[in-house]
């Protein structure tokens, strides 16, 4: 690809964008789907087919869709992905506070056994005191 090609078509990454403006805006000029289609396709020199897939993967990214409604079957492969993700957030998450509940528990019977020998020194001591 020459760099009179590049620029004519844009940067890299805009024809979707601009394809989905192109679209959007017949629509709005009162234009039905089909027709902007096939009218940005004969403009652009694309296939309709091409135009209506970019206009669509870039209508998904929109907030709130775009208007675009997705399939029962994507949403509900969108939830259960999400699901599953929350869930081996929630185990990675239950996973980290066990290792630090261990740390803690072994932390705390290291003290204990220090007092316990803390204690036993003073008895001894006390033990000696109470000779003298």
């Amino acid at each position: 690809m020459t760099d009179s090609t590049a620029s004519a078509k844009g940067p890299r990454g805009s024809i979707g964008p601009q394809t989905y403006a192109a679209v959007k805006k017949l629509i709005d000029a009162g234009m039905n789907k089909t027709e902007a289609f096939a009218q940005v396709a004969k403009e652009t020199g694309r296939s309709t087919a091409t135009v209506t897939t970019t206009y669509y993967r870039i209508a998904k990214r929109q907030p709130g869709g775009g208007g675009v409604r997705t399939s029962a079957k994507s949403a509900v492969r969108g939830t259960r992905q999400a699901a599953t993700g929350q869930a081996a957030k929630l185990a990675a998450d239950a996973r980290a506070a066990i290792d630090a509940l261990h740390e803690h528990v072994a932390s705390l019977e290291a003290q204990l056994e220090e007092l316990a020998q803390q204690s036993q020194e003073l008895e001894r001591i006390k033990k000696a005191l109470g000779r003298i």
